[in-house]
């Protein structure tokens, strides 16, 4: 049964700015339904008011229409006017009709909620202050006279009251509903803005952001963190033998293996073409230099995507008085003089210096 009433137009899915007015039409004609068909009833059989029935009558005559219609044509526009007057004119008639008696008043707080909503806020100014200035008109006319509450006032204060509970628990349901899409959204497109299409890590804008975070904060002698850039040496030799999507699968594949290899805590971004960088967060520099190392070891000894490759890394420790500029030419620098070296190497920048791993070491035993 509920189908009838709430049908789902294809032209105008969740996203859709006229979404939820095909939803508070089919709402509001509901409502209309169930209220006309029980005033009807209630004004003949209890009050034998046949002249406030016919009104009642004539409104769930109107609703039923104005729905068989809405369903079949969807213009929403026509209808959200047709449902705005035809409650405006209902109310007002059976308001006129009571002569503003027996708290029948109470009906032209229904006005304001139904018209902003389905017409706008200028239409729907207009309609309530005309409502509200025939409302002050009716209550101008009855000063002069002692005003007796009876049953029938009860019942005029019950029924708007539920109306008013239904309606906005209905607009409550759209602001949350809506609310919950936008976060979606906004978090679809927080993502898309900080990942990289085809590998699934982090892009540079992130990168630098979270880097330049990390450096502000680096106010702690004792805190090491530790910035990588890792290249996959002779990548261009992969494009123009195999072809790009040759060279895509290889840095897709390289990707997975930077954050199953990387401990966890590690922020992994694609700089830029092959170049990959790292954050090491709260890291000693031996810790990141073998984790380099066992990451170089591993590449140059297993295939990626069927294909021998090696890897080339540049590391560099952030100090105090760095910035993200400093912190990654340091590292840039260390990555270039593994290159001039022969590659499959793992380079440490150490201030103004640039060494191997291989010479840190060879230094370390001399020393010894």
């Amino acid at each position: 049964m509920l189908h009838f009433w709430y049908k789902e137009f294809p032209q105008y899915p969740r996203d859709h700015k006229d979404y939820w007015r095909t939803r508070l039409i089919a709402h509001s004609l509901l409502i209309c339904c169930c209220y006309f068909l029980i005033l009807t009833l209630l004004n003949v059989f209890y009050f034998s008011s046949y002249d406030i029935a016919l009104i009642d009558a004539l409104g769930l005559i109107t609703s039923l229409s104005i729905c068989i219609w809405f369903n079949k044509t969807a213009q929403v526009s026509k209808a959200a006017w047709v449902v705005a007057l035809m409650i405006v004119s209902l109310i007002m008639l059976f308001i006129v009709s009571a002569k503003g008696h027996a708290h029948s008043l109470f009906w032209a707080t229904l006005i304001p909620p139904f018209t902003f909503f389905l017409v706008g806020r200028n239409w729907g100014s207009i309609l309530s202050s005309i409502a509200f200035g025939i409302c002050a008109y009716l209550v101008y006319l009855q000063q002069q006279l002692s005003i007796t509450i009876g049953l029938s006032a009860l019942f005029n204060f019950i029924e708007v009251s539920i109306a008013h509970v239904l309606l906005f628990r209905f607009y409550e349901k759209t602001r949350f509903s809506a609310y919950s899409h936008l976060s979606k959204r906004n978090a679809e497109i927080k993502q898309l803005a900080e990942t990289d299409k085809l590998t699934g890590l982090y892009n540079r804008q992130k990168f630098d952001f979270e880097l330049s975070q990390l450096l502000s904060e680096n106010n702690n002698e004792r805190k090491s963190n530790i910035v990588m850039i890792c290249d996959i040496d002779h990548f261009k030799k992969v494009n123009d033998t195999y072809g790009h999507l040759a060279g895509d699968n290889v840095l897709s594949e390289f990707a997975n293996i930077l954050q199953n290899k990387l401990t966890n805590s590690a922020l992994i971004a694609r700089w830029g073409g092959e170049e990959f960088t790292i954050i090491l967060r709260d890291s000693s520099l031996d810790n990141a230099i073998n984790e380099a190392e066992e990451l170089r070891a591993f590449i140059a000894t297993h295939l990626i995507d069927n294909r021998a490759l090696t890897i080339s890394i540049g590391i560099a420790k952030a100090h105090v008085d760095d910035t993200a500029l400093h912190l990654l030419e340091r590292a840039d620098k260390a990555l270039y003089k593994a290159k001039l070296q022969g590659r499959d190497q793992v380079c440490v920048a150490s201030d103004n210096l640039t060494k191997t791993h291989y010479e840190n070491t060879l230094s370390k035993s001399a020393a010894i």
